[in-house]
């Protein structure tokens, strides 16, 4: 296939690379995120490009009770964010996660916003308020388009959000799940097959997918290198599975995983939460990271954890828990936002956890540091709690999650959020955050990424002839300019959207390429599509690939 290289934007090159620690401040203000983005109960966000100005817009669902706004949608100018006039976008109800995706192939992102009524009761407004489906109809003027959209049921007890095309058949098709402690009949995961037209088809039991299963997180990835996307739902019991996709339009559940992914002490409020899946150790296999909701983690502290993938055989993939031996330790604070990134640009994606300590003011995201292979196993170091006593004598014997809050939240010594999407809102070639709080009384947090690091690439794909106009499911493998090998290679990333817990990322490949100045690049299109390559790509600017 003929490729079309588009140069979008171009930075100065970092001209060396420092191992310091992750530097990050708080923005929020100078970048004009407040006062829209405080007094809130914030539980999705979603970052999308709606206009076409190449600058990510941000929407943030809420959980429209207790005294809380509603959802609030941001435009970004140049790094700089003004609330938005559209009235209707200010969803009510009790906002989860949040998706901005193409459904159309028009190049205007639609935003799908997930909903549960979790916490009220029947006869309470917000009880029966369903998802929300918006046409952008261009320039980001959107249209209510839930009802006639067929994928906006109520009393779904909404939570994760995901886009996949799983049958190839060009279209983006949408993936939602249920979370599992609901009180009414759960459907449990849905996957909406996109008939054209903003109108979605329930596909879920001709497909395969089991229902009535609840958990708190969705995605689509290839996991088995096949290029067709599978779909990996968490369990609130901890019985996670995957779906492998047979390219013919059913699933069939990956058995072999079963006992590996199991959480035997999940149980009740002790849950797994979010995940995500990328390539840590450069070997080009997707590896799985999961975050979670413990009740009292403080008290017992909880790892998330890492699955390495090892390989397929028999067309499933063979995952081990390396949780412990790459240097994932438990954690004190609960933790369901989980992302795989590249933080410092060194070339080796790093873990970001939601969760923030302060020092000095300053705030310090949790972030495990990938330090690179090891006797044969990826090992990460993280810093973040010996930057101060948290959780003291008198946290560890604290049992109501509520009192201990409100004590952290006065102390301003640490925090948890629920989603963490990251982006790369300023374009200056790092991957900042955004982290919506859940409290009131306490501010979110726009992060801008100021870590000293290496060079990067960001590489988006157009896709055409079959396959998406955002490029969901393309791989990009990255190699030094003449070392297009497997044992040079640098990064592996598949474009996907929909990861983490309740969030929404842009639909772009961010590489950091430690000292590499100059990259080949091996482009895998989904569902069998071809591959392209591109010689000596020039590093720190952000591409547009149009197969």
């Amino acid at each position: 296939m003929r490729a079309i290289w588009t140069t979008l934007i171009v930075c100065v090159s970092v001209t060396a690379f420092a191992a310091d620690p992750f530097v990050f401040r708080d923005v929020g203000e100078q970048a004009g995120i407040f006062p829209h983005a405080a007094g809130l109960r914030g539980h999705g966000s979603a970052w999308g490009d709606v206009d076409g100005d190449g600058w990510p817009d941000l929407f943030v669902a809420t959980f429209h009770n207790a005294g809380s706004k509603p959802a609030v949608f941001l435009r970004n100018e140049k790094g700089k964010f003004r609330l938005d006039s559209q009235e209707h976008l200010r969803t009510t109800g009790m906002g989860s996660g949040a998706l901005f995706a193409d459904f159309t192939n028009s190049g205007r992102l639609d935003l799908y916003v997930s909903v549960c009524s979790h916490g009220s009761k029947k006869g309470d407004p917000l009880f029966e308020v369903p998802n929300y489906f918006f046409r952008n109809d261009g320039g980001g003027k959107f249209t209510d388009v839930s009802k006639e959209s067929g994928a906006c049921p109520s009393l779904y007890e909404g939570r994760g959000v995901a886009a996949l095309d799983y049958d190839g058949d060009g279209l983006l098709d949408l993936l939602t799940c249920e979370q599992y402690y609901s009180p009414k009949v759960k459907v449990g995961p849905v996957l909406y097959r996109n008939l054209g037209g903003h109108r979605f088809e329930n596909v879920s039991a001709k497909v395969g997918l089991p229902l009535g299963y609840g958990g708190l997180c969705c995605l689509a990835a290839d996991m088995n290198s096949d290029t067709w996307p599978d779909i990996f739902l968490t369990s609130g019991a901890g019985e996670h599975r995957l779906y492998l996709n047979d390219q013919k339009g059913k699933f069939r559940e990956a058995t072999g995983v079963n006992e590996v992914l199991r959480w035997s002490n999940a149980k009740g409020e002790d849950t797994p939460a979010g995940a995500c899946v990328a390539d840590v150790n450069r070997d080009g296999l997707p590896d799985i990271v999961i975050g979670h909701h413990f009740k009292t983690p403080w008290i017992t502290p909880i790892p998330i954890r890492l699955y390495l993938n090892r390989g397929v055989k028999n067309n499933e993939p063979i995952f081990e828990d390396i949780t412990e031996a790459a240097g994932l330790e438990p954690l004190l604070l609960k933790a369901p936002h989980v992302e795989i990134q590249d933080f410092d640009n060194d070339g080796w994606p790093d873990i970001l956890v939601s969760i923030v300590k302060f020092k000095d003011g300053q705030p310090h995201p949790l972030i495990y540091k990938n330090l690179g292979v090891r006797e044969g196993l990826p090992r990460f170091k993280e810093e973040v709690w010996t930057l101060n006593d948290f959780p003291d004598e008198e946290d560890r014997k604290q049992r109501s999650s509520g009192k201990l809050f409100t004590k952290i939240l006065e102390e301003k010594k640490i925090i948890y959020m629920a989603p963490c999407a990251t982006s790369d809102f300023d374009q200056d070639g790092k991957l900042d955050m955004f982290l919506p709080s859940w409290w009131i009384e306490s501010p979110s947090l726009l992060l801008r990424n100021e870590t000293p690091g290496g060079n990067w690439l960001q590489v988006s794909i157009e896709g055409t002839s079959g396959v998406n106009r955002m490029g969901i499911g393309t791989k990009i493998h990255v190699s030094p300019a003449g070392q297009s090998n497997v044992t040079s290679r640098i990064a592996s990333r598949e474009i996907s959207i929909g990861y983490g817990y309740c969030s929404g990322q842009e639909a772009i490949a961010h590489i950091g390429l430690g000292k590499a100045e100059r990259v080949d690049l091996a482009i895998e299109l989904p569902h069998g599509q071809g591959k392209l390559t591109k010689k000596n790509v020039a590093v720190n600017q952000r591409i547009l690939v149009q197969p």
